[in-house]
């Protein structure tokens, strides 16, 4: 990338996007700071967030009041534990009242999550922050400027011959090329795969899904990239297969984010560790289990708070995910604090009658040691209990049939016997436009509707 890419790119946000460009440059700086300092300025952040909900936002008024907590209770950050969770039911039901009524509406956003959990949300972002500066700052760690030319796997692409007019004056002189991962087929994927080297391409940020198929694209067609340095992975768990066959495909390491579409880049990954960088000086993350109880180096529920949004305050969010937060320092010397890598959501996980529980990370763990027969994989639980394994294998084998046997083995021994499974050989693991389910649970599912 030239320097003239970089510096016209900077000087049109520095003209048009002068709002996040403040909040970067911030970002920058932030990050330098000493874990203590980053403590003082997340709690003083997480105070001020909680003093507006409960002054100016009608839902937190009322359920605040309704649970016996003031924000005038937050004196040390002990105290933070008495501050009541937010479940999506709520969100989902009191959606209006938890908007600020005095805010223009220009700066609401819209955002709709998935269906993981079988229901659909759409709520409101603030968009006076600009939430792709966290991933900017992230590109620092990895030695890459946002300014280079980008690929992008994504749903909401330009389609119209007016909207692909408006994004390239928007972005010029950096090249950005798409794929849209709702529907594609071979020829779009030959496009896109041939535009990253015409086009020389140095980033590419999509659905971990889309990615995945790109890859086996390139491998199964002995197609050599060179000029990419980073693959983003967002929207799904990112398992050691999957990782293993990017980075042999697009020839570069792959990044790792946790966020969803109500808080986006919770926390992202830098060169030296698997697990997560939380931007703390921007969102606050507690694990809890089933009390409500603070865990630390023990997986628990996620509770996200995030600290920029005033216009639909989201405090201590249940995300329906579930990870472990770590003491432990990176070798990046970075002060941001760590989560281990998310490896599924609550509803992820697979039950018996007698109620013996496989959690979804065990779920996808048996496949680890196994990456050299098996491609890809996906558990589904039907509603009478019975589980479904689906694996595509790189190539069929009585070493594969050995392997799937075993795996299939150490599950029956893990319900007792309890339920009939399954292990099928497939052509092709099927996605919900691009997102790529690999455990999915009608049990749990129904569980998380009864709550």
């Amino acid at each position: 990338m030239s320097r003239f890419q970089n510096n016209i790119f900077f000087l049109k946000n520095k003209l048009f996007r002068h709002n996040a460009m403040r909040h970067y440059w911030q970002a920058l700086k932030q990050q330098k700071l000493s874990y203590d300092q980053l403590s003082s300025l997340n709690w003083e952040k997480r105070k001020k967030i909680v003093g507006h909900a409960y002054k100016h936002i009608p839902f937190y008024k009322k359920y605040y009041d309704s649970m016996g907590f003031t924000p005038d209770l937050l004196k040390t950050e002990s105290d933070w534990i008495k501050v009541p969770a937010l479940e999506k039911e709520m969100v989902r039901q009191f959606k209006a009242d938890i908007k600020d009524p005095d805010l223009d509406p220009q700066y609401f956003g819209i955002a709709t999550t998935g269906g993981s959990t079988g229901m659909p949300l759409k709520v409101y972002i603030d968009k006076r922050f600009n939430t792709e500066i966290l991933g900017w700052r992230a590109f620092s760690w990895w030695n890459v400027s946002p300014a280079a030319n980008v690929g992008i796997i994504h749903r909401n692409v330009p389609a119209t011959i007016f909207r692909k007019f408006v994004n390239r004056a928007l972005w010029w002189p950096t090249k950005r090329i798409y794929l849209n991962a709702s529907s594609f087929n071979e020829k779009d994927l030959s496009k896109f795969v041939s535009n990253i080297t015409r086009k020389k391409i140095v980033w590419l940020v999509g659905y971990t899904g889309g990615l995945e198929k790109a890859a086996d694209f390139i491998l199964e067609n002995n197609i050599k990239i060179n000029s990419l340095k980073l693959v983003w992975s967002t929207s799904s768990p990112l398992y050691k297969n999957v990782r293993i066959k990017l980075e042999k495909a697009f020839g570069c390491k792959v990044m790792n984010q946790y966020g969803c579409n109500e808080i986006a880049n919770i926390a992202i990954q830098c060169p030296y560790t698997d697990d997560l960088h939380i931007n703390y000086d921007y969102v606050h993350i507690d694990v809890v289990d089933s009390d409500g109880h603070p865990l630390m180096e023990k997986e628990g529920d996620i509770l996200v708070s995030n600290l920029q949004s005033f216009a639909f305050p989201l405090i201590k969010y249940r995300l329906g995910d579930r990870g472990t937060l770590t003491k432990q320092k990176c070798n990046c010397g970075n002060s941001l604090p760590l989560l281990k890598e998310i490896k599924g959501r609550i509803s992820d996980a697979a039950y018996t009658p007698n109620g013996i529980y496989l959690d979804g990370i065990y779920l996808s763990s048996i496949f680890d040691n196994y990456t050299d027969y098996i491609d890809q994989f996906q558990v589904y639980q039907n509603k009478d209990y019975s589980l479904r394994v689906s694996v595509k294998v790189h190539v069929p084998t009585e070493k594969t049939l050995e392997v799937l046997s075993a795996i299939k083995e150490t599950l029956e021994e893990k319900v007792q016997h309890e339920i009939p499974i399954s292990i099928d050989i497939v052509d092709r693991i099927h996605d919900d436009r691009g997102k790529i389910r690999y455990i999915i649970s009608e049990i749990a599912l129904s569980k998380l509707q009864e709550l």
